[in-house]
């Protein structure tokens, strides 16, 4: 293909053809007039523009949790919750400035997941203790699996998944979940605990192209308490403005956890993990 074909070519773009003045192809070296050169500028200017642009979230996205219908599933609620916050030789009176130790969990102390193996949340208070147990009970009674996590003593959220080797949950059982704290090197009664209950369900995945926040929209819409609120945390972790931060804690506060909305976020890693 010729320059001087190309030449001729693109001077059939310019639209007043009577505007411009005439060029002698012949000689390879000579370069293109002024015109010419406006005519290419515009049109890499109008390649660019048509270059398609990545999906970016909506501006207007929230995230808010919708509780599932009632499934006719028995009161699990006796039983759980907490046990202290604090080990017994750092006792101390609560106060409003001394969140508790707690689960983060609807009011009705139990919550859906569509994953294996899910991210639990508990708000973990000042204390001496450094490991933590996860401990899951199929119905409450059958043991089925424990996962050990070093903790940090500071207060704060943290985050714990069960360990992948562990049994996956199975789709349409509920499951008691514990996060125990040691207090001395071995378990002991009066060590602070936290309960709740999971159960899994089956739904069609959301999208992998959506963004951490769309899909916490997505579960939340959909009753999925704890992949909503998993995700809503990484959104938190990886986009740490001012807009995703609101929307977290607007989350927290309509399942009445205002005390907790603003804490820190840290994520546990599995040390030790057992049947």
């Amino acid at each position: 293909m010729s320059g001087q074909w190309i030449a001729t070519k693109i001077l059939d773009l310019a639209v007043d053809t009577q505007s411009l003045e005439p060029i002698e192809l012949g000689e390879s070296k000579k370069m293109l007039n002024k015109h010419y050169y406006f005519i290419l500028f515009s049109v890499g200017l109008l390649l660019i523009g048509a270059e398609p642009t990545l999906a970016q979230p909506s501006a207007s996205t929230t995230v808010s949790f919708t509780p599932p219908p009632d499934d006719n599933q028995p009161d699990r609620t006796a039983g759980a919750g907490s046990r202290g916050g604090q080990c017994t030789q750092e006792a101390t009176v609560p106060t409003a400035n001394t969140p508790p130790f707690m689960a983060l969990v609807p009011t009705a102390n139990r919550g859906l997941t569509l994953a294996e193996h899910p991210t639990f949340f508990v708000h973990l208070p000042a204390t001496s203790a450094r490991q933590a147990v996860l401990s899951i009970r199929e119905d409450g009674t059958k043991p089925h699996s424990q996962t050990s996590f070093p903790i940090p003593g500071t207060s704060g959220i943290i985050s714990l998944k069960p360990s992948d080797n562990s049994p996956p949950l199975e789709v349409g059982k509920t499951y008691q979940w514990a996060v125990i704290l040691l207090c001395g090197e071995r378990p002991n009664p009066n060590d602070p605990a936290v309960a709740a209950w999971v159960r899994r369900v089956a739904l069609p995945q959301p999208t992998k192209q959506k963004t951490a926040l769309q899909q916490a929209a997505w579960y939340g819409q959909n009753g999925i308490w704890y992949d909503a609120l998993a995700s809503l945390a990484e959104a938190r972790r990886s986009q740490s403005n001012n807009k995703v931060t609101a929307i977290w804690t607007d989350f927290l506060k309509s399942a009445g956890m205002d005390a907790i909305a603003t804490e820190p976020i840290q994520v546990l890693h599995a040390s030790i993990a057992g049947p």
